[in-house]
């Protein structure tokens, strides 16, 4: 099974951070290639079982389902329901924890899923970049810049 693990510092308070990420349809302020991601049938979207349809720049689109949520534990995990992407087993979790040093957050990006061999390293340097965006964006739009 192939794994991907992306962390970064985010230059502000654990509460400010996760208020900016918590909902499944932010994921288009996050990363830079994403045009749009709502919810499909106007459903919560911290709810588990929402429905995201991300749409990148490139007009490739994902569906993916939330598996998880938790505002006391800071976390979220999704899966795919529709990848142009093949891969099997999937399941990504976007996380926060507090560092005290600083009043600043952690952010974890990781995801393991099975794909054929001659493409997994491909897939885990792209996830790899694309996460490391996304947290880059957070700590570009809320961080204090010390």
């Amino acid at each position: 099974m192939a794994s991907v693990l992306v962390s970064s510092v985010i230059d502000a308070p654990l509460a400010q951070v996760w208020e900016a990420a918590r909902r499944f349809d932010t994921v288009a302020e996050l990363l830079p290639f994403v045009k749009s991601s709502p919810i499909e049938d106007d459903r919560d979207p911290t709810a588990v079982g929402a429905v995201r349809v991300v749409t990148q720049i490139d007009d490739a689109v994902f569906r993916e389902v939330l598996v998880a949520h938790s505002d006391a534990e800071w976390f979220y995990s999704y899966t795919f329901v529709g990848s142009p992407i093949p891969v099997r087993e999937h399941r990504t979790t976007l996380r926060f924890r507090p560092i005290s040093d600083g009043d600043r957050t952690l952010g974890e990006w990781s995801s393991r899923f099975l794909i054929a061999p001659d493409r997994e390293a491909e897939l885990v340097g792209l996830m790899e970049k694309n996460f490391l965006a996304g947290l880059r964006a957070l700590d570009s739009r809320l961080g204090r810049g010390w």
